[in-house]
């Protein structure tokens, strides 16, 4: 049936940009020895140049990357904060758009189209401008008035933790105790690397019995609502190669609930340690009642952390599942494309995504 041996697929997809947990320990680890004080820096400046609104703008995973970074300033601090998929920003053209404006920007390659743009266009209306890529010679590493150039293929969450950095020392040098978040940073390498160690075998597990499911709905909300984002839109559908959809938990009983009447469908919940949670626990019920297959990834099996770590928490487990998940449908190179980075689907010089 297959083309590679397990054994195999697994050495090859060590390599993989898209299998990035195997290296994310160390990655994670230089990321903040390199790059932790500078970004607390930049915190510090944007308080002291008075900016006005910050926004944060990305396309697919790298707009997901950068959901903490408002998420933490909407929840910790009175500082204006609005996040936007890039061509969303431009067309939208924000009032506040100028040189009072912040605008924080994520692309692994540095050269996506739509975020290219992005910086482009924020940058004609006198905003100041950061960026987070992989890239030293990229569009957004050259383009941007600032640059955080990570060389890793860490795409998810190196710029996370960037984003998050950055939004809690906002939140730190207004007033708010961020000690206890900080603490649980410095130990988050350590435990991603004891993730990728036991979360192997829950995924070979879950990934063969649901080898011939063709539609997954993904559902999170609160502090993992972006990484639902992630997996269901720009992880299942472009690795997997299977039909999915997120969507927000608690949005699943205003329409999408009546599906459960006539289909059994496959449904991913990730169960978040704040205010989401009781919704979470609700919604899972009804499916289950309903006949639903429910797979679970709940932050709480990881430890007694900050609810706002819950991205972290989850990545590795939704990427070991991804990874044999597309063993088991014959897809044997998790950085081969049939669209993306092909040309097909961009336009601009030295654009080279999607």
């Amino acid at each position: 049936m297959f083309g590679l041996t397990l054994e195999d697929f697994l050495t090859d997809a060590k390599q993989s940009v898209l299998f990035t947990a195997p290296s994310l320990e160390k990655d994670l680890s230089a990321f903040l020895e390199e790059h932790t004080e500078r970004i607390k820096n930049l915190a510090k400046t944007a308080l002291d140049k008075g900016y006005k609104q910050i926004y944060w703008v990305g396309s697919g995973n790298s707009w997901c990357n950068l959901y903490s970074g408002d998420y933490i300033l909407n929840k910790m601090t009175d500082l204006p904060s609005n996040y936007y998929k890039s061509y969303d920003f431009i067309w939208t053209n924000p009032s506040r758009l100028d040189k009072d404006a912040l605008v924080i920007l994520a692309s692994f390659s540095g050269n996506t189209e739509d975020t290219a743009a992005a910086l482009r266009f924020a940058n004609e209306k006198g905003a100041t401008t950061i960026s987070f890529t992989s890239k030293p010679d990229s569009i957004l590493a050259r383009e941007a008035d600032e640059s955080i150039v990570y060389d890793s293929n860490g795409l998810f969450i190196l710029p996370l933790a960037g984003a998050f950095i950055f939004s809690l020392e906002i939140a730190r040098l207004k007033g708010r105790d961020v000690s206890k978040l900080y603490e649980q940073i410095e130990i988050m390498p350590e435990l991603l690397g004891r993730i990728y160690k036991e979360e192997e075998s829950r995924a070979y597990r879950l990934a063969r019995k649901y080898q011939e499911s063709d539609l997954f709905y993904v559902l999170a909300s609160g502090a993992a609502y972006a990484i639902g984002y992630k997996f269901g839109l720009t992880v299942f559908m472009e690795n997997m190669r299977v039909n999915a959809s997120f969507i927000e938990t608690s949005e699943f009983r205003h329409g999408p609930a009546e599906i459960l009447d006539g289909h059994k469908p496959l449904m991913v919940f990730l169960v978040g340690s704040d205010e989401s949670r009781d919704m979470s626990e609700r919604v899972i019920k009804i499916a289950e009642s309903n006949g639903a297959e429910i797979i679970r990834f709940d932050v709480k099996d990881y430890g007694d952390f900050d609810p706002l770590f819950a991205p972290f928490l989850l990545m590795i487990p939704l990427q070991w599942f991804a990874v044999y998940s597309a063993y088991y449908r014959g897809i044997f190179d998790l950085d081969e494309r049939v669209l993306m980075g092909r040309g097909k689907m961009s336009t601009g010089n030295q654009i080279t995504w999607p």
